[in-house]
């Protein structure tokens, strides 16, 4: 196997294994992980976030942001505010439980994380995140072509 293709396939063995590992911290507290995502995401915005950004910014389906939420304003750890002068744009805000459980979940991991983080080089991150970035633009521009053209090649036979 030439060393290109070996390096990708570790790569994406790494963020498999990156995946499990949230997984794994997900269903320890009972969380889905889209649940546990939406949560991180709230937790370290600094600004608020709407259902229309978590769809679009974050790749959740509607059904998936929406049963999400749903589940964490049962728990009390969310709450919906209207945006201002917008129809029907919402924001999720923590509430101070939701905050709570989120020191206790997600700032946890993030407290873990801190230390290998220190011990890498900045360039070094800079490197991977700027590898990492481009591999999915440039994979995510072809995938999406080739599904475009999948599905009208699909509708010509029908």
């Amino acid at each position: 196997m030439d060393t290109l293709k070996k390096q990708i396939m570790e790569i994406n063995q790494l963020c498999n294994e990156s995946d499990g590992l949230y997984h794994d911290i997900a269903q320890s507290y009972g969380l889905s992980d889209s649940i546990y995502w939406i949560l991180y995401i709230l937790y370290y915005n600094d600004c608020p976030v709407s259902q229309t950004e978590l769809c679009s910014n974050w790749y959740y389906s509607k059904q998936t942001v929406n049963s999400s939420i749903s589940a964490m304003t049962k728990k009390g750890w969310i709450m919906l505010e209207t945006v201002p002068k917008t129809r029907n744009r919402k924001n999720i805000v923590l509430t101070e439980a939701g905050r709570i459980f989120c020191a206790k979940v997600i700032g946890k991991l993030m407290r873990w994380k801190r230390p290998p983080s220190r011990e890498l080089q900045k360039k070094k991150e800079n490197c991977f995140y700027c590898y990492s970035e481009k591999q999915i633009n440039i994979c995510g521009r072809n995938t999406r072509k080739d599904i475009l053209r999948h599905k009208s090649s699909f509708f010509r036979i029908m």
